[in-house]
């Protein structure tokens, strides 16, 4: 790497960073500009001790890649797990070590959690990043996962119960 890149967990006093990190990174990523991330809200999501976000930073202090994360508590054990949500890196930055830095700072935080297991999910034919998590460790599940999702204005749909 030409530069040095800095990776750290940001925390309440990092908002204005973290919210010029959603909206930039995301927004470059989606190629969209409405994102509505500002550092009010990012200070209310970092007090939640659950909500990680580690963020990679260049000289100039600019965000160049993020993770995101959740520690969830389990009902069936007393180890919680870690969600790894999201990883984004600036496309101009990509292939010089930044998101494996990610990862690996998403690994410590959940071995300081002691999380019983840490995943992430993929689509099948992003192959830049399964090769990544591979890289890093990570064991692609035996069987493909399907994931199934409700949006809002679906959440209330009346259904029948009897009693």
């Amino acid at each position: 790497m030409g530069h040095s890149i800095d990776i750290r967990r940001l925390d309440i006093s990092d908002s204005d960073l973290a919210s010029q990190a959603i909206r930039t990174l995301k927004s470059e990523a989606e190629s969209t500009d409405s994102l509505s991330v500002d550092s009010a809200s990012m200070k209310q999501w970092l007090e939640n001790p659950a909500n990680i976000l580690i963020v990679a930073t260049a000289q100039n202090a600019m965000a160049v890649g993020f993770a995101l994360g959740y520690v969830l508590d389990r009902v069936d054990c007393p180890q919680p797990m870690l969600c790894f949500y999201e990883l984004v890196v600036a496309p101009n930055q990509r292939r010089k070590g930044i998101g494996r830095k990610l990862v690996e700072a998403m690994k410590r935080v959940a071995d300081q959690s002691h999380a019983r297991k840490m995943w992430v999910q993929t689509d099948p034919d992003n192959h830049a990043a399964r090769a990544l998590y591979k890289s890093a460790g990570g064991i692609e599940s035996a069987t493909p996962d399907h994931v199934y999702s409700w949006t809002e204005g679906n959440f209330s749909e009346p259904i029948e119960v009897s009693s």
